[in-house]
């Protein structure tokens, strides 16, 4: 009981900081360099692979999830910040993965051609450990779909494993399931979100 009493006030700490905390486009946000040390720190230790065979193939993952964002689509990039502190971020595009040579590697696109049509735009979100579950994510999304939805793009998409935790946060955002797929040694589910007109 005293252990959940201690937490009570944590969590109520952590909120009203949430509250505080300041979501810019990578454009606004400045001193880049700064923040993509706390951005990798966050990626790497929100992934699921957490050990890799070399450098080169840790590289190559950042470039596919993280990079590749940051480099092509910076105005769809937004960053959480907690004074001079990235504490999350959200990264975005508004281009179909599925018809845009840059997402070529990634294999599952070709199986939900038909569906990101009605669903170009795509996201990945991460935030630091000390503030998931504080509503710092629905912030995150509501600004990229916001602003996604004013660029007239008519519906966004994440795709993340079936089984995965993080499923039932899309879910409360208002995305829903539309296809999953057995893609060995797993399986991954598209899930949607409409857009305004």
């Amino acid at each position: 009981m005293d252990k959940m009493q201690d937490r009570e006030p944590e969590k109520a700490n952590r909120m009203t900081a949430v509250g505080s905390i300041q979501l810019k486009r990578w454009g606004e946000a400045g001193k880049h360099e700064e923040l993509i040390t706390d951005i990798d720190a966050i990626f790497f230790s929100a992934s699921v692979t957490q050990e890799f065979p070399s450098p080169s193939v840790r590289d190559a993952f950042r470039e596919r999830w993280l990079g590749r964002y940051l480099e092509h689509d910076p105005s769809w990039f937004y960053v959480a910040l907690a004074g001079d502190r990235a504490i999350g971020y959200l990264a975005g595009c508004l281009d179909d993965p599925a018809r845009t040579p840059r997402f070529a590697d990634i294999d599952y696109f070709a199986s939900f051609v038909d569906l990101t049509r009605d669903y170009p735009a795509h996201l990945h979100i991460n935030l630091d450990e000390n503030y998931r579950n504080s509503g710092l994510g629905t912030r995150l999304i509501e600004r990229f779909a916001g602003d996604a939805a004013a660029a007239g793009v008519r519906g966004v998409h994440v795709v993340t494993g079936a089984r995965s935790r993080n499923r039932s946060f899309y879910n409360r955002n208002g995305f829903v399931a539309l296809r999953e797929l057995v893609q060995d040694p797993k399986e991954v589910v598209f899930l949607g979100r409409r857009l305004p007109a």
